[in-house]
């Protein structure tokens, strides 16, 4: 007897049981979430920089599993956890610092009083760029016993299970905390984490969870032009705003100020303590940066550009195929033997690659271009969204009951008195980005706003076939390099020199 949300299954019979959707222990927010000085929520609005949080559902569609469905395989495709700045991104930090210790008298008031004691957080630079920091562990792991208690069917106590991730240090150690987080002290014996090395092999082209690696063509313009006009629209009032609390040697420009958003984010994950930064700007300007990096993502590698966006097509394209097979499916290990794909499938790469997924996916289709000149305030494209920290894009493979012959728009709403025979099943697909439900605009007929999977792997091939051949696009040259474009082969062969393994 298989139990669904509310509803027990026994063969084709339905049988009311009247018990709730399930209550889940783990909370939606792996963290606070606490209002500034100046503004009531700043760590939500960062876009990239934000701390993983899940939600909002801008899309109105309930998250618990649509009735009459039950989830069969999953897919979890997340960024890294929150992290240590990168060494570049340090060194602004360092001039900053150098600069107001250089100023000499001045004085700064109000929000910005802070500046007098302020020196970068970073204790051990050396030992910290560029790595997991102790928030990103802990998203990693609360992912983990997440997931394990939210699809407790589809993983056994005591089997082996394993994820994959791109090879990138903080992507390897959220993948680790990750299984952690899952296995908890079997981690060790039951764990193991499959590393892609994307520059490890001319076979791994569009083979890995970071196929632009491979792409001489690709460029990530970071938002181009419309950024550079929307930054020359947006920083100099709040720079001459922040500048009136300050008399004396220290003048900031609007470089300076640029960065106080980006250090909000990062201080606040890396000390588990709302910084002061958080404290400059207002909630109105804090909006105005969201939509700097919204636009950084959309005209850098998202909807708003032609090769980039098309990335990670061929990754959807094997991964929704593999779906389609359903639970059950068997791989290839390194050393020739079977293994069992899970049923809960797990993938960690970085945040240029989880932008060109989210494009790939189809849920942005219907959006307007954004605008460099106004906020576009219909939007459903915002970076804090899906690309923060540990941001993450989930596929659920759903099998429901539905009348037979009814259109899949109505899901069956059956009594429990009604006959069998008038019953099927059928499997649909649905897209969660951060925890909330995006439907694709056309393929959204489905329970929840599902979308029926045959449909849903034709949908992804068109696209595939449409960004025609990415190989010469991409202007591949390298002997040795494949001619068909495989896209995520090691799910299920692990054979590939480009892929190895680590321990959690």
């Amino acid at each position: 007897m298989a139990l669904l949300y509310g509803f027990a299954i026994a063969s084709a019979t339905l049988m009311c049981t009247g018990f709730a959707s399930a209550q889940y222990l783990s909370p939606a927010q792996d963290i606070n979430f606490p209002a500034s000085n100046s503004a009531a929520n700043p760590l939500t609005f960062l876009g990239a920089n934000s701390p993983y949080y899940s939600g909002p559902n801008v899309n109105g569609i309930d998250y618990t599993v649509p009735e009459y469905c039950t989830v069969e395989q999953v897919a979890y495709v997340s960024r890294h956890g929150s992290r240590y700045p990168d060494s570049g991104a340090y060194n602004e930090w360092v001039a900053l610092y150098n600069k107001i210790q250089a100023s000499g008298n001045f004085k700064a008031i109000g929000n910005l009083a802070f500046l007098h004691s302020w020196r970068p957080v970073l204790t051990n630079p050396s030992m910290q760029i560029a790595q997991e920091s102790p928030t990103g562990w802990k998203e990693a792991y609360d992912m983990g016993y997440a997931l394990r208690t939210r699809y407790p069917d589809l993983y056994a106590d005591g089997t082996p299970f394993i994820s994959w991730s791109n090879y990138y240090p903080r992507v390897i150690q959220t993948a680790q905390n990750f299984v952690r987080g899952f296995l908890g002290n079997n981690a060790d014996t039951l764990g193991k984490i499959f590393t892609i090395n994307a520059k490890g092999s001319p076979k791994a082209l569009f083979d890995s969870l970071a196929p632009s690696d491979l792409c001489p063509n690709f460029k990530d313009e970071n938002g181009g032009d419309a950024v550079t006009t929307w930054d020359a629209s947006y920083l100099p009032s709040i720079t001459a705003r922040l500048n009136r609390l300050i008399t004396g040697n220290l003048t900031l420009t609007t470089s300076d100020v640029s960065i106080f958003p980006y250090l909000c984010g990062y201080e606040s994950q890396i000390t588990g303590r709302l910084s002061p930064f958080c404290s400059t700007f207002t909630d109105s300007e804090l909006e105005q940066y969201q939509y700097r990096q919204d636009l950084r993502y959309y005209y850098g590698v998202g909807p708003g550009t032609d090769l980039p966006s098309k990335m990670m097509l061929p990754f959807l394209n094997s991964l929704v195929a593999l779906l389609a097979k359903g639970p059950g499916a068997e791989g290839i290990a390194k050393n020739g033997s079977a293994f069992d794909v899970p049923s809960i499938i797990t993938a960690f790469l970085n945040d240029g690659q989880l932008t060109e997924l989210t494009a790939a996916t189809g849920v942005f289709d219907n959006e307007k271009p954004l605008s460099a000149d106004k906020i576009l305030r219909s939007r459903k494209y915002i970076s804090s969204h899906f690309v923060s920290m540990r941001g993450t894009v989930a596929f659920e493979r759903l099998n429901c009951i539905v009348k037979k012959g009814a259109a899949v728009t109505r899901p069956a709403v059956l009594p429990q008195s009604t006959s069998t025979t008038s019953q099927g099943n059928q499997t649909f697909i649905r897209i969660t980005l951060n925890d909330a439900v995006y439907p694709v605009p056309s393929c959204k007929d489905g329970p929840g706003k599902s979308c029926l999977l045959d449909s849903y792997v034709k949908l992804v091939g068109e696209k595939l076939k449409s960004a025609g051949d990415l190989i010469s696009r991409c202007n591949v040259t390298t002997a040795g390099s494949p001619t068909t474009l495989k896209g995520a082969s090691f799910f299920t062969d692990l054979t590939g020199d480009w892929i190895d393994s680590v321990k959690p």
